[in-house]
């Protein structure tokens, strides 16, 4: 990506996690086994949740902030994120979580990138926010797995 905004990102990370909560959805659907459907439900839950906490801090931003263009954007290949999470085994749970984190790893470089690669302090501190926030998710993740683990 190449110049976008802050606001640009930060609305992209939120059709992403809506995109990213469906197919969790979709998949807790077809999984059968019980402790499948119990990480991808709580997962769907999990990016709908990161969904509306992004939408709080894009209302909650100063309008500057938000507006601010930026040179350098990493790309994120969306279609590839989908793809690694329908391609996941339905009903290993280990698999799932796996994928799960890798997806917020993939995300968690990108804010790593915008960081890096712009000079704006403004900038850097929403990069940072939102590096944190989605470190913060992928813990969740990894202790609800094993939690899951301990039924």
């Amino acid at each position: 990506m190449r110049y976008k905004t802050i606001r640009d990102v930060v609305e992209f990370s939120q059709q992403l996690h809506t995109k990213l909560g469906h197919q969790y959805a979709e998949l807790e659907q077809l999984a059968t086994s019980e402790r499948a459907r119990l990480m991808l439900d709580y997962l769907q839950r999990h990016e709908r949740h990161l969904t509306e906490t992004l939408a709080q801090y894009e209302a909650g931003a100063a309008k500057g902030i938000m507006e601010t263009w930026m040179q350098y954007v990493p790309e994120c290949h969306v279609n590839e994120l989908l793809e690694k999470v329908r391609d996941v085994s339905l009903n290993d749970v280990e698999d799932i979580v796996a994928t799960a984190l890798e997806v917020d790893d993939c995300l968690i470089k990108i804010y790593e990138d915008m960081a890096g690669n712009n000079d704006l302090d403004e900038l850097k501190i929403v990069a940072q926010n939102l590096m944190q926030l989605e470190s913060n998710e992928m813990h969740q993740i990894a202790r609800s797995a094993l939690r899951l683990n301990d039924l």
